[in-house]
Formats: C-alpha cells, sequence, structure tokens
C-alpha cells in the first residue's frame, strides 16, 4: 500500500513582466528551489486579460510549488508584499492540500 505524505500546493500565478521580481523574491527568502513553472499562461481575473492576442498581448507565468505548512505562510507573505509593490499587475496565490505519494 503506498504512503502519503501531506503537504501543500502551492500556485502562484503573475504576468509575465513582473517574473524578475517574483524570483528575487522568493530566492531571497529562501522558497525557488524546487519549482514547476508554465509560461505563457492565458487567462483573466482581477485585473487585466492576459490572453497574448492582439487586443490583450501580456501573458501570464505560473509557478507550482509543493512544500509543508511553514513554507507555504512565508511564501503567501512574499506574493503579499509583491502585490502591494505591483497593484496593478496581477498576482495571485492559491493554497491547497497536497498528497505526495
Amino acid at each position: 500500500m503506498a504512503e502519503f505524505k501531506s503537504c501543500k500546493r502551492i500556485e502562484i500565478i503573475y504576468s509575465q513582466a513582473v517574473e524578475e521580481d517574483v524570483f528575487e523574491a522568493l530566492r531571497k527568502e529562501g522558497f525557488a528551489k524546487h519549482f514547476t513553472k508554465l509560461s505563457n499562461v492565458f487567462g483573466s481575473g482581477f485585473s487585466n486579460p492576459k490572453l497574448g492576442d492582439a487586443i490583450w498581448p501580456q501573458v501570464n507565468e505560473m509557478l507550482i510549488m509543493y512544500c509543508d505548512e511553514q513554507a507555504a505562510a512565508g511564501i503567501a507573505g512574499v506574493v503579499a508584499k509583491l502585490r502591494e509593490r505591483y497593484p496593478v499587475e496581477g498576482i495571485a496565490c492559491f493554497v491547497s492540500d497536497a498528497q505526495i505519494i
């Protein structure tokens, strides 16, 4: 039978325009060691749409990270500071429960 380890899944979706600042902030706090990055993510949230087309040419990027609860709180804190710094760029962080098999 497989053994499960509980952890947190973090999804950070941000405008491509602030990518360097996102990674710099995460690295500074020691949170950018393990991640999956999805490029050219399209969507419409609570900022301007990022659709990569002639009308809405910008795109988003997305990071997916798995960590313990303490690291998840730290990452969420980093994202909250970035949102204050860039209030109109569109930066979101989602935290959910996950299990590693």
